[in-house]
């Protein structure tokens, strides 16, 4: 996989002299601990350019052209950190996930969009700090989900 050679050059060492860009901190740490996949950040990025987005997990996963087992954790961690409310519909048959009012979480949701869509250095970087994520995962033996899905 593309992914698998662009990491493996960067842990070489490669590039980690170069030290962190101007990226903001918000959207560094969104990145590294709400996002932590490309998964995560689709989703992300779903939700900033939906903000009114009202859906279970499966719409989610449908309209992310992703598979529900791979949206449900971004989802939580979404959940879990504020970003997403989580409703109950259909006499608790169905949960549904909402973009939360929070000023806040519009804001972070905006800086990450613009870092990733307007900023080739931040988009470079995003994907790269999820690549080696990905790659610390598997060498060490805690991938999420065992093998399949992306980074």
């Amino acid at each position: 996989m593309w992914w698998t050679s662009f990491a493996a050059y960067t842990l070489t060492g490669h590039e980690r002299g170069s030290g962190r860009t101007g990226m903001d901190e918000r959207v560094r740490s969104f990145i590294e601990e709400t996002a932590q996949d490309l998964v995560g950040l689709d989703v992300a990025l779903f939700y900033q350019a939906n903000p009114r987005a009202f859906d279970t997990a499966s719409g989610i996963a449908l309209r992310t052209h992703r598979a529900v087992d791979e949206v449900e954790p971004a989802l939580g961690r979404m959940s879990e950190k504020g970003f997403l409310e989580v409703l109950s519909r259909g006499d608790g048959r169905y949960r549904v996930y909402a973009l939360s009012p929070a000023p806040e979480v519009w804001r972070t949701l905006c800086r990450v969009s613009e870092a990733y869509h307007e900023d080739p250095e931040a988009r470079r970087e995003i994907i790269l700090m999820l690549v080696q994520r990905r790659l610390q995962e598997r060498l060490t033996g805690d991938a999420p989900g065992g093998s399949g899905g992306d980074a």
